[in-house]
């Protein structure tokens, strides 16, 4: 049984739909698209399967087999998720890119009671600090690129597609560059950088080189010992990972439910209904959709939806289409679709 609050609480929602390009928040567009390595499994059906675990441990943050069993127990059942494989090429490397059937997936993992994550995915903002011996100090950023750098960004990547989420590195001018370069002691350089950017969590770490071949990392993740350069990026790929875990945990939503009536404002053609109704099929946690009226080129919805107000926010600041322009008391609040 679903957990139901004793009150459905009533709020009032209002949107406004414009078409702008700005957005709060980040949305993982192709949340239920995996991309897998084909060098990494024996055949088509063994990547199909793997995929399908990928992608339960991407929307669920679990990759606690037992909610395989339960979700499905083998590969045929696994494929009748599945909408599409296609066997493509990336940099000369056979990948296969497989799409689920995002409704049932979602039907299936409500009805075992599993929580989920939606598109709304967390954005971490990382301060890595880089000492090798061999050049002065610096910072990972956007477009370093020694071997080190690189390999870096690779673990970055695979953690953010696998579990879909955003790791982001500071991008620098010559006038950040600069400004690095005369901070005194009084100085912070982790709260300089990081008021330049709009993030859900910091990730700090310093990776250093005591002596050949030796490498510690401290920080958020703190080295046990030193290691060999191989050792300590497979440790930090590690760590991230479970790092991963925590910050997903912030986005869950709640199997609660919640009523709330939704004031849409300025739908003045069908494709601007086209545009609301997208941007409203990628909030997951709505559970059922009511039109209650249209009037004035305003359309007002009856929504139920897992989790609260705060969680349902969330959502629409994630959503690349929709802008949270105004909240009170009241919880009044207007959005912007592009």
């Amino acid at each position: 049984m679903k957990k139901i609050s004793n009150q459905l609480f009533q709020f009032i929602i209002t949107f406004v739909i414009i078409f702008s390009n700005y957005s709060y928040g980040k949305e993982f567009q192709k949340l239920f698209e995996i991309t897998m390595p084909m060098n990494q499994v024996s055949n088509i059906d063994v990547a199909i399967g793997k995929s399908f675990n990928d992608l339960i441990f991407r929307l669920t943050g679990s990759n606690n087999p037992t909610n395989i069993k339960k979700i499905a127990p083998s590969l045929k059942i696994k494929k009748d998720f599945l909408i599409s494989y296609e066997p493509i090429n990336i940099n000369d490397q056979p990948y296969l890119i497989t799409k689920f059937d995002k409704d049932s997936l979602i039907e299936k993992l409500e009805s075992l009671q599993i929580a989920i994550i939606g598109y709304n995915r967390p954005t971490i903002m990382v301060l890595m600090k880089i000492e090798d011996g061999n050049k002065p100090p610096y910072f990972l950023n956007t477009s370093s690129n020694s071997p080190l750098d690189n390999k870096i960004k690779i673990i970055l990547e695979e953690v953010s597609n696998q579990r879909g989420i955003f790791f982001e590195l500071p991008v620098f001018d010559l006038e950040d560059i600069n400004q690095l370069k005369t901070l005194t002691i009084l100085d912070s350089e982790k709260e300089i950088i990081l008021s330049n950017y709009e993030y859900d969590f910091a990730l700090d770490l310093n990776l250093s080189q005591s002596s050949i071949n030796q490498w510690i990392i401290l920080g958020d993740y703190k080295s046990k010992n030193k290691l060999s350069l191989k050792l300590t990026l497979e440790n930090l790929k590690t760590s991230v990972n479970s790092l991963t875990d925590k910050y997903l945990s912030n986005f869950i939503i709640s199997d609660s439910e919640t009523s709330i009536e939704v004031i849409v404002n300025n739908i003045f053609s069908y494709n601007d209904l086209i545009t609301l109704q997208d941007s409203m099929q990628r909030l997951i946690s709505i559970k059922t959709s009511k039109i209650e009226s249209y009037v004035d080129n305003s359309i007002t919805y009856s929504l139920i939806i897992n989790g609260d107000i705060n969680s349902f926010k969330k959502e629409i600041r994630a959503n690349p289409n929709l802008q949270l322009i105004e909240s009170n008391d009241n919880v009044i609040f207007g959005l912007i679709t592009n």
